[in-house]
C-alpha cells in the first residue's frame, strides 16, 4: 500500500525494504520508519538498506499501525522527513529516580538551537514508553524551552511495556531514549478524548509519580471505588478492577482543555493505585466514562482542526488503550470518521502508548487515551 508521499510494507525482507526507502525517499529528504512491534527484527535490515543507499533514516517501534481505515501488527510504515527538519537521538537516564538535569538539558538545547527563536517550529518527540517521568519530563523541558515551540509527539516500544530497544537511526538502536525531531514552520498537533464525567473532585493527597496511595487522605483505592459506585452505579473491587479501570480511568482536572487522563494499571496491597502516567501530589481527580462505541465527535473534531494547506498528508496517533477500551471493530470505524475528516489528505500513522501535544499554544502535556493529527509532508 503506497501513495507518493509514505509507503507501508507488508513484507520486510531487504529487496522489499529497498523499493520501498526508493520509492518514499528523494532529494532533500530523510525518512522515518514506524516498525510494528512483531516485526522488530526488521530495524537492523533497514539500517542497512538505508546505508547502502546513502539515506538516512531515524525510527521507532510501535505496537501496531494505522492506515486504511483499521490497524495492522505487522510490517513497516515509512515516510518522508523534509531535510529541513533536525533529528537526534538524545538518551534519558535516570538520576534519584527521575530523568536526569543533564539529559533534560541536552534535549532542551538540541530544540532550542534548531528552532526558530521567533517560533512557529514543533518539537516532535518520540519516547521510549518505558520511561515513567514523561509527564514530568514535559514539564522540565517546557520550562526551558517556554513558547519557543509547539509541542507534539507519542511514547513507543512494546505493548507489554517491557523494556526493548525502541528508538533508532540508521546506525543504532537503544532504549531509555528519545527521538527528537524540530519540524520547520509546522502548527503542531491537535488532539483529543472526549471522555467525559467525573463530576466528583478529590485530592490526590498522597503521591508520588504514577502510583496515588491516598486520596482526600484515605486509601486510594478506597476512594476509587467510591467513585465507581456514586458516579457510574458499578460495584468495583480488586477481581473486576481489571475489567472496568480501562473504562473508566481517572481524570487530572487541569485550567484549560480536556482534563488528563490516567488509566488505572494495578492495586496495590496498601489499597494504591498505580496509573500509566504520573499524578501529582494535590491534584484534583475524577473518574470519567470513556467514549462509547460508535460516537464520532472526537475524530471529526481531531480531523477537521488537524489540517494544515501548507501539508499533504496526516500523521496520526491513536492511544491503545481507546483501542483496548473500544475493541477493534469500534475503533476502525472511529478510524474511518477521522479519515473521512481529513480526506482527501492520506492519513498514516500508529498505535501509542501515551501521547504528547501541546493542543495550538496551550501548555504541553502528556496524555492518555486520545487522538492525535499530526500535519505531515
Amino acid at each position: 500500500m503506497e501513495s507518493k508521499s509514505w509507503t507501508y510494507l507488508n513484507e520486510v525482507d531487504e529487496a522489499s525494504l529497498t523499493d520501498g526507502v526508493r520509492r518514499v525517499t528523494h532529494a532533500g529528504t530523510d525518512l522515518l520508519a514506524l516498525v510494528a512491534e512483531a516485526d522488530t527484527h526488521a530495524i537492523a535490515r533497514l539500517q542497512r538498506v538505508a546505508r547502502d543507499l546513502g539515506q538516512r533514516v531515524y525510527g521507532a517501534v510501535v505496537p501496531g499501525l494505522v492506515m486504511g481505515g483499521g490497524f495492522r501488527r505487522r510490517g513497516i510504515l515509512l515516510v518522508p522527513l523534509d531535510r529541513g527538519a533536525a533529528a537526534q537521538l538524545i538518551n534519558l537516564p535516570k538520576r534519584d529516580g527521575r530523568t536526569s538535569e543533564v539529559a533534560i538539558e541536552e534535549l532542551a538545547a538540541f530544540a532550542v538551537d534548531r528552532a526558530n527563536p521567533k517560533g512557529g517550529d514543533t518539537l516532535f518527540l518520540l519516547v521510549d514508553a518505558t520511561i515513567s517521568d514523561i509527564a514530568s519530563l514535559v514539564d522540565r523541558l517546557y520550562a526551558i524551552t517556554g513558547d519557543q515551540l509547539n509541542y507534539a509527539g507519542s511514547c513507543v516500544g512494546s505493548e507489554s511495556f517491557k523494556r526493548v530497544p525502541c528508538v533508532f537511526d540508521d546506525q543504532v538502536v537503544v532504549e531509555e531514549a528519545a527521538l527528537a525531531i524540530v519540524l520547520k514552520a509546522h502548527p503542531g498537533a491537535t488532539l483529543a478524548h472526549h471522555y467525559e464525567g467525573g463530576s466528583a473532585d478529590r485530592v490526590a493527597s498522597t503521591a508520588k509519580g504514577n502510583c496515588v496511595d491516598r486520596i482526600d487522605g484515605r486509601p486510594a483505592f478506597e476512594v476509587y471505588r467510591e467513585l465507581m459506585a456514586e458516579e457510574y452505579g458499578i460495584e468495583l473491587d480488586r477481581e473486576n478492577f481489571y475489567r472496568y479501570a480501562v473504562h473508566f480511568p481517572f481524570a487530572v482536572n487541569r485550567a484549560q482543555g480536556e482534563p488528563l487522563v490516567r488509566i488505572p494499571i494495578q492495586v496495590g496491597d496498601n489499597g494504591s493505585v498505580v496509573c500509566f502516567g504520573e499524578i501529582r501530589e494535590n491534584a484534583l481527580l475524577g473518574v470519567v466514562r470513556a467514549v462509547p462505541p460508535g460516537d464520532t465527535g472526537t475524530a471529526q473534531q481531531v480531523g477537521k482542526e488537524g489540517q494544515s494547506a501548507s501539508h499533504s498528508s496526516v500523521l496520526t496517533f491513536y492511544c491503545a488503550g481507546r483501542l483496548l477500551h473500544l475493541n477493534e471493530e469500534a475503533a476502525a470505524s472511529e478510524l474511518l470518521e477521522l479519515e473521512r475528516a481529513v480526506s482527501p489528505k492520506p492519513l498514516y500513522g500508529a498505535l501509542s502508548l501515551g501521547e504528547i501535544g501541546s493542543e495550538r499554544q496551550l501548555y504541553p502535556a502528556f496524555h492518555n487515551a486520545t487522538i492525535v493529527a499530526l500535519p505531515w509532508a
